[in-house]
């Protein structure tokens, strides 16, 4: 595999991920109990806490992948006129 389908698959990998988090954030969260019981607000939190991990971490992803394929490109254009 080419480090930029490699990089390709980590970038989409990645938005995959955060919009998964996000959509879990939605769908497990969604509008907060009025007056939740301790139970109920524990696994509110965790939810977020998932959530955030998974949007946070998807970002990240993404980021690194954008990044190595600019520097790929760069590399190559910088590369092809020398």
């Amino acid at each position: 595999m080419s480090a930029m389908r490699l990089l390709l698959a980590v970038t989409l990998s990645g938005f995959a991920a955060a919009i998964g988090g996000l959509v879990y954030g939605v769908l497990a969260v969604g509008v907060p109990y009025p007056d939740p019981t301790p139970a109920q607000a524990a696994s509110e939190r965790a939810s977020v806490a998932i959530s955030g991990w998974a949007m946070g971490g998807g970002m990240v992803m993404t980021l690194v992948g954008l990044i190595g394929i600019a520097f790929i490109g760069v590399s190559r254009l910088v590369k092809s006129g020398s």
